[in-house]
């Protein structure tokens, strides 16, 4: 459809592939978060805070208080992605000598992507549009994980309900998300599947949603620096691996800064600096301020900005 063409990001129609552009709802490839985007979406294997919920839910069971983040990014030709999720363990508000973690943690979810004032024009050629539309879409998301108590295996999922519209048509799709992560001292590692669900009918048009699977993993040196790693393998494209950075300094006991860098192969922008990332972030007491370049050529650059809350 032409909503989800003119809202995929930049290179996310990877080269090579039958399915190629095939894909409904391809705003849901477009990540979540700050810190994850500027680490180039390298993140499964690392999932350590609310984003989990999009990158691997897996990594929502080691949550251990209740976390809220909210992003906003502007993108080109006017186009705004938004992006909330609420993550609270099953136990957080009980009084009980258990870990707040130990019967799972639940999430809710919301994405949005939206463009207006698109041109509508008839038959005939002429220098005014006839008027303008929008189009929308939203995900709506509710993920579960758990961790087995004494072990460092978390198993997750997400269920969503999928819903776009252009103009007058739209469309609604349902989709499952799974994944697991395992933690052992300074290695981390996940493995699972990104929207795996019906098919999306626009209009007379019914395509599949984005499909992938991913694994990644991370490694946590001495002295704030965490090194990840992540590969994807969608429907609609070739195998694609991201690498990327996190270095954090503590300027005292309640104040860090952290700088990142990032490279996903699976971003191909005509001109610029081709998939790489960038950004920083600055955290004070319980909560994360943290902001990402993505370059994106001669689209233009996309910039976002996010708050997480541990409460």
């Amino acid at each position: 459809m032409t909503a989800a063409l003119l809202l995929a990001p930049p290179g996310s129609f990877a080269r090579g592939s039958a399915d190629k552009g095939t894909s409904a709802a391809a705003f849901l490839k477009l990540g979540a978060g700050a810190r994850a985007s500027a680490m180039g979406g390298a993140f499964a294997g690392v999932a350590d805070d609310a984003a989990a919920a999009y990158y691997n839910p897996a990594g929502l069971a080691f949550l251990k208080r209740p976390e809220a983040t909210g992003m906003h990014e502007s993108r080109y030709a006017g186009l705004a992605y938004d992006y909330a999720t609420v993550a609270v363990p099953l136990l957080a508000w009980v009084d009980t000598p258990r870990q707040r973690n130990a019967r799972g943690v639940a999430a809710l979810s919301v994405y949005s992507l939206s463009a207006g004032g698109i041109e509508r024009r008839g038959t005939t050629e002429t220098d005014q549009p006839l008027d303008t539309f929008g189009a929308r879409d939203f995900a709506y998301a509710l993920s579960y994980a758990y961790n087995p108590a004494g072990t460092g295996l978390g198993l997750g999922g997400t269920a969503k309900v999928v819903d776009s519209s252009i103009d007058r048509a739209s469309g609604r799709a349902l989709a499952v998300d799974a994944g697991a992560l395992y933690r052992a001292d300074r290695l981390s590692a996940g493995l699972g599947w990104r929207h795996l669900g019906t098919r999306q009918k626009i209009g007379s048009v019914a395509d599949p949603l984005p499909f992938a699977w991913f694994a990644g993993g991370a490694w946590r040196f001495p002295g704030g620096l965490l090194a990840s790693l992540e590969l994807d393998l969608p429907r609609d494209g070739n195998l694609a691996g991201a690498v990327g950075g996190e270095y954090r300094h503590e300027f005292g006991r309640r104040l860090s800064g952290t700088a990142r860098l990032g490279f996903n192969s699976g971003v191909r922008d005509p001109g610029g600096l081709s998939g790489f990332s960038l950004g920083f972030g600055l955290r004070y007491d319980m909560a994360d301020l943290d902001f990402a370049w993505l370059p994106g050529g001669e689209l233009g650059d996309s910039f976002r900005y996010s708050l997480l809350v541990r409460f």
